[in-house]
């Protein structure tokens, strides 16, 4: 009998070399608290991998005079679902993996509060990294998929040094307001991440520090194989 694994490799194999854009996706989710390293890792992987667009969930934010007023009077608005533009998200996510191509770039601007779209050309994408506290909710959506679901389950401690370091720099708040937002932030993710079930065709990795980036190298070239 025929193995059918090494027909399929055999099948794989020739329409990669004979038409691109049947290559396989490799799709990366990046999930974790925030300051837990996920933008971080995204782009080590991004220097790694050829033909590989980042995606962060950071970027969806919704825009408009009502979110404005949420962000001031809702107490932690962006790490609340109520604030994410999901929709968005998901159709930007399904062009890339139907036309395996990025035409917009989107970049939410927290002073601001206000995203900013720029045209880029991106073809040929073969590797997808989405990043980002809002990536749980997307398992569902993309479940029919193959992919490797990266979970960071850093040290409280570590993160929040993190975000107060990056918030200064990057956000403009005081050391006292990043830290109180942050262990807001921090409940709700876990809070979120105790709900979490795996989706699917879904691989999952999990460290508890700061992850290696062969580890999840080889992960992804046995995924192919």
């Amino acid at each position: 009998m025929v193995n059918d694994s090494k027909n399929f490799k055999y099948i794989y194999n020739f329409l990669s070399l004979n038409n691109k854009h049947l290559i396989l996706m490799k799709i990366i989710i990046i999930t974790g608290p925030s300051g837990s390293g996920k933008t971080s890792l995204a782009k080590k992987l991004m220097a790694k991998l050829e033909n590989c667009h980042v995606i962060s969930t950071d970027d969806f934010y919704r825009t408009g005079k009502i979110s404005n007023l949420l962000s001031k009077f809702l107490e932690s608005y962006f790490d609340k679902q109520i604030s994410h533009n999901g929709k968005l998200l998901k159709k930007t996510i399904n062009n890339i993996l139907i036309n395996k191509e990025v035409n917009y770039s989107y970049k939410y601007d927290f002073i601001k509060k206000r995203t900013e779209i720029s045209y880029m050309k991106s073809t040929n994408i073969n590797n997808l990294i989405i990043e980002g506290i809002f990536t749980l909710e997307l398992l569902k959506f993309i479940s029919t998929y193959d992919y490797l679901l990266i979970r960071l389950k850093l040290n409280k401690d570590i993160c929040m040094k993190r975000i107060y370091e990056r918030d200064h720099n990057e956000r403009g708040k005081s050391k006292k307001k990043s830290i109180e937002e942050f262990k807001k932030a921090w409940d709700i993710y876990k809070k979120k991440e105790k709900s979490y079930k795996k989706n699917g065709l879904g691989k999952e990795l999990i460290f508890k520090k700061d992850p290696n980036i062969n580890t999840i190298l080889q992960n992804l070239s046995n995924n192919i194989q």
